[in-house]
């Protein structure tokens, strides 16, 4: 199989050497190649895949989003993780051309300045290309680096929430961008759906030769032999519609429970999404009268009229009870560390 990075073949990029040392490890006769979780729910930990499942799991969204031979393919995202390592490797089952760009918060930042990457000319469009939700948003805020974004003409945005801000943004540029849905214990995302302009909350839809169910407790549940022998029973709490698509509402261990309630900060994050700039997350602090006491973290000021117009759209109950600005804990893949927030939240006093 021929495979070719936009650089030598001893590449001076760092970012541009790890890949290539990548590839050569996926190309080798070995079966299998290690992974680490995204450490969304505890440390990072490594895991042993199988390379077959890892083409199985590219081909199937190559295929999806008809990505012909030979096309372009942008890696923006560390190799460390699992939607770095399916870039590279679809990059690989479909021959694509691939180029990379060092991981950071704005994919294209260095892509601007020729001094330091001498031997990266990028092309005029990319068919494939995924990014976290945090790197489109910093794309999009710089009019150079939007400009490489809106030349991507397929997009899968991973790892995070998308904000209804975030999705009419992306919903503007001429490509095709799409919210993933996934682990690595399934290789990357099993399901997909359009990002539109309105933000919406519409389902994720399964890939070919994926299903899904729930469990008694009311989590999602994943068969997809391809790429994982067993079913796969998550944390995701979901509901399931009747066109075959599913909805999630909140991770089960993230639930908090206030004055007997129990909440899902992510589905409360959606509600107030629409109304709320900037980054932000509802957590919990001790409460000797509530148990969990709701909070919301925010990164950006917001003024009493916007809080008040956003805290309407929920019941009584449900409003957090203070609001903090301060930097969000974030995981090695960019995604809220929620035990790390609450363990924050706790040092700030508990509350009567």
């Amino acid at each position: 199989m021929t495979f070719s990075l936009n650089h030598n073949a001893e590449p001076r990029d760092p970012f541009a050497r790890q890949t290539a040392l990548y590839c050569r490890d996926f190309l080798s006769p070995a079966p299998t190649i290690t992974v680490h979780t995204s450490g969304s729910t505890g440390a990072p930990k490594p895991m042993q895949i199988e390379k077959v499942r890892m083409r199985a799991s590219a081909g199937m969204t190559l295929d999806f989003l008809d990505i012909k031979q030979g096309g372009t393919a942008l890696l923006c995202m560390p190799l460390e993780h699992i939607g770095g390592q399916m870039m590279a490797v679809r990059a690989l089952v479909r021959e694509l051309q691939l180029y990379t760009l060092t991981p950071h918060a704005d994919p294209f930042a260095a892509a601007q300045d020729p001094a330091a990457l001498p031997c990266c000319q990028l092309p005029e469009r990319f068919d494939l290309a995924a990014f976290t939700p945090l790197q489109a948003a910093c794309a999009l805020d710089h009019p150079a680096s939007r400009h490489y974004l809106a030349s991507c003409r397929n997009v899968i945005i991973g790892g995070g929430f998308v904000s209804c801000e975030l999705a009419s943004r992306l919903a503007a540029l001429p490509g095709r961008f799409f919210h993933s849905y996934g682990m690595t214990e399934t290789l990357s995302h099993i399901a997909l759906k359009p990002i539109t302009a309105d933000g919406a909350q519409r389902p994720f839809y399964p890939l070919p030769g994926v299903t899904v169910s729930l469990s008694p407790e009311h989590t999602l549940q994943i068969s997809a032999p391809a790429l994982n022998p067993e079913l796969i029973v998550t944390h995701d709490l979901a509901d399931l519609t009747e066109d075959g698509g599913f909805i999630i509402r909140g991770r089960l261990d993230n639930i908090l429970n206030t004055g007997g309630l129990k909440i899902s900060p992510e589905d409360l994050e959606r509600r107030l999404a629409p109304y709320l700039p900037g980054d932000f997350a509802v957590s919990a602090r001790p409460s000797e009268r509530l148990g969990d006491e709701l909070i919301l973290v925010t990164e950006q000021e917001a003024g009493e009229d916007v809080l008040n117009q956003a805290f309407s759209q929920l019941p009584r109950a449900q409003r957090p009870k203070a609001v903090i600005k301060m930097a969000l804990p974030r995981t090695a893949t960019q995604k809220i560390d929620r035990p790390a927030l609450r363990s924050l939240l706790a040092k700030t006093g508990s509350s009567i």
